[in-house]
């Protein structure tokens, strides 16, 4: 769910004009181009989480919880040409409100809910004998948070672009054939900031709470390209991104909170075999970009243009331990499948001169159903050829101390449903 709203914000400005358009050098109406631009946004959530039950009929999927997450911010971004169509940028939210709420979802109340009158343990233990049980989750429940989001640092570079092109080649690219500019990037999002730790919430969720903060504190590559091709007042362009996010030693850890965690193998597992395996795991994510920009007014001399823009946005997300829509509620990262985000948007764009620029755009979508609840009970660690689970008194080396019987056994899970997600969003950019 983080991941899926941290997307939609760096996929927002993304009008034709802003998908290949490069800061310039070196030029003779850019000696040198510094873009400054500042986006305010608006974005929310709903979404329906449901759990699976066993039925006469077999495995059904139960009403739980209603979430909804709703963010305000503002993203920052500056661009510094380096020479032809070669830029250095640097981009970063924050976020003034982070607020995160859910209730029971439907007609399912405290007395029907199965999260609020659980009867096991995290270890898949109950009765008197375990110890006295509760509930997996607070509910009703909330979370807040404020603060700077992950930095990202990139390069941007367009090895053809069809007005220079058209200028100056006209032999080798006639009139009305020019190619389409391409832009290629590679971006590097920084792992600074202190880390979002959800162990805060967990049963403290149902009372207010200091805000908590945003930074993952992971290394994430994206590598990205661009093409946009004017047609008379029409501008179409596609792009195509692929992000491979590695996780440091200071990322959170679901073991530096054992209380959350199996008790009968945690200690034990969280310092050994499993050491260094149990904190967050981002995923791999990949995007395709599809739009057109129409111009419905345009003065070349004086730098003057008014379009509208349309585009929809494809966006796979793969399976990792992460921030999900339960995180807050459980205290922990949980392991979720894979999922898609379709997007669709509508802006309004005008450069009223030449340095300043309007952008004022909306969004809708939805993220496709997937499970957030699915940890592996275990591996081989031991090399025996099997995977052993924990009993009282027997040592489990194989199992996964992240592993939660109440949860993350299949017939238990918690699943997100289809989420619908929209956004509001304007932007002043400067360009000198």
């Amino acid at each position: 769910m983080r991941r899926t709203l941290a997307a939609l914000l760096l996929s927002f400005p993304a009008f034709a004009a802003h998908v290949t358009d490069v800061a310039d050098a070196a030029d003779e109406r850019h000696p040198l181009e510094v873009d400054l631009d500042a986006t305010y946004f608006h974005l929310q959530q709903n979404t329906r989480i449901t759990r699976e039950q066993a039925s006469a009929s077999g495995t059904v999927l139960q009403d739980e919880l209603q979430h909804s997450r709703a963010v305000d911010g503002v993203m920052v971004r500056v661009n510094i040409g380096l020479w032809h169509d070669l830029e250095l940028h640097a981009f970063a939210p924050y976020y003034f409100r982070d607020v995160q709420d859910w209730n029971y979802a439907g007609s399912t109340t405290a007395t029907t809910s199965s999260l609020t009158n659980n009867t096991i343990n995290a270890a898949g233990c109950g009765g008197s004998l375990c110890g006295p049980t509760q509930p997996i989750a607070a509910v009703p429940g909330g979370s807040r948070r404020r603060g700077l989001g992950d930095t990202t640092i990139g390069i941007a570079w367009g090895p053809i672009n069809e007005q220079r092109e058209t200028k100056l080649r006209p032999k080798l690219f006639p009139e009305g054939k020019a190619v389409a500019t391409w832009v290629m990037g590679v971006d590097y999002t920084l792992p600074f900031g202190q880390v979002d730790d959800p162990s805060r919430w967990g049963p403290n969720a149902g009372s207010p709470q200091p805000f908590g903060m945003e930074a993952k504190r992971a290394h994430v590559l994206t590598l990205w390209t661009a093409f946009s091709k004017r047609y008379q007042v029409v501008e179409p362009y596609v792009k195509i991104s692929a992000s491979a996010p590695f996780a440091t030693t200071r990322s959170y850890d679901n073991c530096s909170n054992q209380q959350f965690l199996a008790q009968d193998v945690a200690p034990a597992n969280c310092a050994g075999l499993w050491k260094g395996q149990t904190g967050y795991q981002p995923p791999y994510e990949a995007g395709l970009l599809l739009g057109a920009e129409l111009v419905t007014a345009e003065d070349l001399e004086s730098d003057q243009r008014f379009s509208f823009d349309v585009r929809g946005d494809l966006r796979y997300h793969g399976p990792g331990r992460e921030y999900t829509q339960v995180t807050d509620a459980l205290g922990k990262l949980t392991y979720a499948d894979e999922y898609l985000t379709t997007l669709g948007s509508i802006g309004l764009y005008g450069r009223l001169a030449r340095w300043f620029h309007l952008r004022v755009y909306g969004t809708a979508g939805f993220e496709t159903a997937h499970f957030l609840t699915h940890e592996e009970i275990g591996e081989n660690k031991d090399g025996k050829g099997i995977v052993i689970s924990a009993g009282r008194g027997v040592a489990a080396p194989d199992q996964n101390p992240n592993y939660d019987f109440r949860v993350d056994q299949v017939g238990r899970r918690l699943r997100a449903e289809p989420a619908f997600i929209w956004g509001v969003a304007g932007s002043l950019s400067l360009n000198f």
